[in-house]
């Protein structure tokens, strides 16, 4: 099969999982939407923000510029459809295997807990490998794969706020449910928001940013045995070596991840705690590799203003949003402007892969 066809065909599949989660979503909640019209509709109105907001507000996660825009609704999607509707199948039959096997009562107080970080999370982790299949140059190293993780994570966590919140209206009777709809919105977007899937899956994210770049650096190593690129570089170049430290980081992150949502889904723990430790955690992680990402690249461009491959204006303008746009807005002929904003892509481009 060629590289082509194999993208093809990884695309197609993941829209053929995407159509299939979202399917058995429907069957389960479809009967919401018949009997409790007005409440169904307030749990998907009162989510959209989350989601417009959201989607908005991790993109701007990455230092240089924001992730393609396609890439990063499919993230969004897959973790709303596909990962949702068959976490959903994966839940139900984890239940009733720790009902079976250790009992009811400890399948009501545990089950989520064990099943979840099973499932939940690695379903979310393929649709950033996904992206990253599908899209070869979209996910360059772990900063990148945190960025699409925390997507894929935010399509998940809407999608269950609405169906958790379809479910209060059961749990409360069905005498209020618009006021049950309400009560859960603010339970889970409001106090638990802050350090839901999103948080997870970004550390997962990360994890599989760590193994795109061991399977490159094999490549690589394979490469120069073949007299490829790596073959050519200078004698004084250092030897790239297959870098199981990275698989080891990937694993790391996989795990802490899990760790994460069994803590989250939890019983007896305080939820404000686990917010703040599954926040803490992936700000940590974030302010890690964004640092280290803005320092490489800076030290990137320093290199290629030294050897005349990119002017002093364009290195100490090229890495900020802001100055970006204060340099297009003094070229005026469109013409100008349009060469000059390809320039910057161009650069950037080339610093998102060699940065990560």
């Amino acid at each position: 099969m060629s590289f082509r066809s194999s993208i093809r065909a990884v695309r197609m599949s993941a829209a053929l999982l995407c159509v299939f989660g979202a399917g058995v979503l429907s069957w389960e909640f479809v009967r919401f939407l018949v009997v409790f019209p007005e409440a169904a509709a307030l749990a998907a109105v009162l989510e959209l923000p989350v989601v417009v907001i959201g989607f908005a507000l991790l993109r701007r996660l990455r230092p240089t510029r924001a992730p393609a825009l396609l890439w990063s609704a499919a993230a969004l999607v897959w973790g709303g459809t596909a990962a949702a509707g068959c976490a959903l199948l994966a839940n139900q039959g984890l239940a009733g295997l720790w009902a079976k096997s250790e009992g009811i009562s400890f399948a009501s107080d545990w089950s989520a807990s064990l099943s979840a970080p099973l499932n939940e999370e690695l379903l979310k982790l393929c649709g950033v490998v996904m992206v990253g299949l599908a899209a070869p140059l979209a996910i360059n190293g772990p900063l990148d794969g945190l960025v699409y993780g925390a997507l894929t994570g935010l399509g998940f966590q809407s999608v269950e706020n609405v169906t958790y919140g379809l479910n209060a209206i059961v749990m409360s009777g069905g005498t209020n449910p618009d006021h049950a709809v309400l009560d859960s919105a603010l339970l889970r977007v409001g106090t638990a928001g802050a350090g839901s899937h999103w948080t997870m899956t970004a550390v997962a994210g990360a994890g599989a940013g760590y193994l795109i770049l061991h399977t490159r650096r094999r490549r690589l190593i394979r490469d120069a045995g073949r007299g490829g690129y790596a073959s050519r570089q200078p004698a004084d170049a250092p030897a790239a070596r297959p870098g199981y430290g990275l698989l080891l980081a990937a694993a790391a992150c996989v795990v802490a991840a899990a760790g994460m949502h069994l803590l989250f889904d939890a019983p007896a723990v305080a939820i404000e705690f686990k917010v703040a430790v599954n926040f803490a955690l992936v700000a940590i992680l974030y302010l890690l590799l964004s640092s280290a990402f803005v320092r490489r690249a800076r030290d990137l461009l320093a290199d290629a203003a030294a050897a005349g491959l990119v002017s002093t204006t364009e290195a100490g303008s090229v890495l900020s949003r802001r100055r970006r746009r204060r340099e297009l807005r003094r070229i005026h002929p469109p013409a100008e402007r349009d060469a000059l904003r390809a320039r910057q892509q161009e650069i950037l481009a080339e610093l998102d892969a060699e940065a990560a």
